[in-house]
C-alpha cells in the first residue's frame, strides 16, 4: 500500500505493544520499520530493466527479514535516545520494530501486486486482492486516530485504529466475494470455462471491481459495480499471448528470457497493447477497470533478440478516465465507449 498507510500502521502496532513510558519511542521505531521495506524501490540494474520490477516486494517484505528490520530501526532510535540521555527499553523497541516490519508485509499482501512473503523458503508472490494500493476510506481514519494515539500515548486509540483495519478488510472480503460470484455466474451463462478467474478492486475504492478470466485462448475483462446489486458496467476481451511462442523470438535469446520473466511476474496474463506496437502488456492492471489497455508492459523487438526489453508504464491515459471511474463508483451505468 501507500507509504502513508505503512507508516501509520507501523506506529499503531508499536504503540499497542509498548508500555506507556515507551510508546512515543516505540512509535518512532514503528514508523521507520513500517517504511523501511519499500526502500527496495531503489534497487535497480543498469543492465537489466526488469530487475527493479522483480525486486520490489521481495526479500525486504518477507517474514524472515522482519526481525532484522526491527532490530536495525530500533538501534537507530536507541542511538538517538542515548544521545539525548533518555531512558529506553531496548527489548520493547526491538519488538515494536519487528511487529511494524511484519505489518508492512502483511499490508502489501492485502493488495494485488504480489509480495514474496515466504522468501527464501518459497518464491511465490502472495496477493489477496482485497484492497487498492491507495484507498482513502481505509487510510483517513488511521490518519485521524494514530497521531492522537502517539501524542497521548494511548493504547486504546491505537487498538481502535487497528479494529478499523480489521473491519474495513472484512468489508473488502465481502465485496470481493460478491464480485467473484457474479463474474463466475456470467462466465457460466456464456458456457465458458473460466480459467484463472480473479477479481481486483479498481483504484481507490471497493465498489468497482475488475474481473478477469481466461477461456479458449482469450482473456475476458469485466467491470463490476458491487452496490446493492452487482452490475456489469463494461466488458472487453483480447487474445492471450503465449510467452514461449512469441513470433520471431529465438527460444535461447536474452529477449526470450526477459519475456518469460515478465510472464511469470504477470501470472501469464499477457496480451499485445492495443495502441502500442510490439508492446506486451500485463492485463491484470489498468487505470480503467473495463479496459484492456495495461498499466505497464515490455517492448518486444525480434530484430534485436540479444538485447533486454524496455519496461514501459502507461499511467497517462484519456482525459476522461478519472471522471468515468468516479461516475462508475457513484452511479454505475456509465458508457465506456
Amino acid at each position: 500500500m501507500d507509504n502513508l498507510t505503512h507508516g501509520l500502521l507501523g506506529m499503531a502496532v508499536a504503540v499497542c505493544i509498548a508500555p506507556r513510558e515507551s510508546r512515543r519511542q516505540a512509535a518512532w521505531v514503528g514508523f521507520l520499520a513500517g517504511e523501511f521495506p519499500d526502500l527496495d524501490l531503489f534497487l535497480r540494474s543498469a543492465d537489466d530493466p526488469l530487475f527493479g520490477l522483480a525486486m520490489h516486494r521481495h526479500f525486504t517484505h518477507s517474514l524472515l527479514f522482519a526481525p532484522l528490520i526491527g532490530l536495525a530501526m530500533a538501534y537507530l532510535v536507541i542511538v538517538w535516545q542515548r544521545w539525548r540521555k533518555n531512558v529506553f527499553h531496548a527489548r520493547v523497541l526491538i519488538l515494536a520494530g519487528t511487529a511494524a516490519a511484519l505489518s508492512h508485509g502483511l499490508c502489501d499482501v492485502w493488495t494485488s501486486y504480489g509480495t514474496r512473503w515466504y522468501w527464501p523458503f518459497a518464491d511465490t508472490r502472495v496477493a489477496w486482492d482485497l484492497i487498492s494500493v491507495i484507498d482513502p476510506l481505509f487510510t483517513l481514519p488511521l490518519l485521524i486516530l494514530i497521531p492522537f494515539a502517539v501524542i497521548k500515548r494511548s493504547r486504546p486509540l491505537s487498538a481502535i485504529a487497528l479494529g478499523w483495519v480489521v473491519a474495513y478488510l472484512s468489508l473488502c472480503f465481502f465485496q470481493q466475494q460478491r464480485a467473484l460470484s457474479a463474474a463466475s455466474s456470467l462466465a457460466s451463462q456464456r458456457s465458458h470455462q473460466a480459467g484463472n478467474l480473479t477479481v481486483k478492486p479498481s483504484f481507490g475504492n471497493i465498489m468497482v471491481w475488475r474481473a478477469l478470466y481466461q477461456h479458449d485462448g482469450r482473456a475476458y475483462v469485466m467491470c463490476l459495480r458491487a452496490s446493492t446489486e452487482v452490475q456489469v458496467l463494461g466488458e472487453s476481451d483480447v487474445t492471450l499471448v503465449d510467452s514461449k511462442e512469441v513470433p520471431g523470438v529465438p527460444s535461447d535469446s536474452v529477449l526470450a528470457r526477459d519475456i518469460q520473466l515478465f510472464a511469470n511476474f504477470s501470472d501469464q496474463w499477457l496480451a499485445w497493447h492495443p495502441q502500442q506496437a510490439q508492446v506486451l502488456g500485463d492485463l491484470r492492471y489498468a487505470l480503467r477497470p473495463d479496459a484492456i489497455e495495461p498499466l505497464w508492459g515490455i517492448s518486444v523487438n525480434p530484430q534485436q533478440p540479444d538485447q533486454h526489453v524496455d519496461f514501459m508504464t502507461f499511467r497517462h491515459t484519456r482525459r476522461d478516465t478519472w471522471q468515468v471511474l468516479w461516475q462508475m463508483i457513484r452511479h454505475g451505468n456509465v458508457s465506456t465507449d
